[in-house]
């Protein structure tokens, strides 16, 4: 005797809607797209746009230095010129990307209808919060990192041997590296002190920044402030890839 057809098919287990990692998923993808956004937002910000024409300004005359240094000498090692480049680019690129991400952004969000658009879609303020602080590390690390990236790689190319070449890519790794935590330190920071401080936020961050810094280096240890830890980050990161330390 067969078995008489269910007019009401029971949906998949994963297709339920009570299922919880369809709405971790959702969660997630909500959150991606939140990420999204606030870089595109910071990278419509003033700030935000001059920084990226600082690192393509850097980028491009130390690449044109690193070619002149190639036809001089082109056994001439560049991880000198490479680790400038690194210490311009955190301070005429990331500065003012972390000065925009400083400056008012959930005043900003809110004023544009993004919060309400956020609480829609069911991302809550603490996690749109969440979603602008690592916006503003990725924005900071990519006009860190990826200058660098193209020049270790244009270093590498215009090296004499393949052996200088070898280190050239690997010193360029250090220095991806270095972007990476810049811009994790840089944008976090930025981030909470756009959201303590509001419209006062960019003074918030210069303070935190610079009045450390210039107390430390009176005491004669700079690397008790966020600029002289990452500059021994940066020496750090290019002992350890056989670069000098800089």
């Amino acid at each position: 005797m067969t078995r008489p057809h269910d007019p009401e098919p029971r949906d998949a287990p994963s297709k339920r809607p009570d299922d919880p990692g369809g709405r971790r998923a959702a969660a997630r993808r909500s959150l991606r797209a939140a990420v999204a956004l606030g870089r595109a937002r910071l990278r419509s910000a003033r700030g935000a746009r001059l920084g990226l024409a600082m690192a393509a300004l850097i980028s491009l005359g130390y690449g044109a230095t690193a070619l002149v240094l190639r036809l001089d000498d082109g056994t001439t090692p560049l991880e000198g010129l490479l680790g400038s480049a690194a210490r311009g680019l955190a301070w005429a690129a990331a500065g003012p990307v972390a000065l925009a991400a400083a400056h008012e952004r959930p005043a900003s969000d809110r004023r544009d209808g993004i919060e309400a658009l956020a609480a829609a879609r069911g991302i809550s303020r603490a996690s749109l919060h969440g979603a602008r602080s690592l916006a503003a590390m990725l924005e900071i690390a990519r006009v860190i990192a990826l200058p660098l990236a193209a020049l270790s790689a244009l270093a590498a190319l215009v090296s004499g041997s393949a052996l200088l070449a070898l280190q050239h890519l690997a010193f360029g790794a250090a220095l991806a590296l270095f972007g990476a935590v810049s811009g994790v330190t840089l944008g976090g920071l930025a981030a909470a002190s756009g959201r303590i401080a509001g419209a006062r936020g960019r003074a918030l961050f210069l303070a935190l920044t610079l009045v450390p810094w210039a107390l430390a280096d009176l005491a004669g240890d700079s690397r008790w402030s966020i600029p002289g830890a990452l500059g021994a980050f940066l020496s750090f990161a290019a002992r350890s890839a056989g670069g000098p330390a800089g």
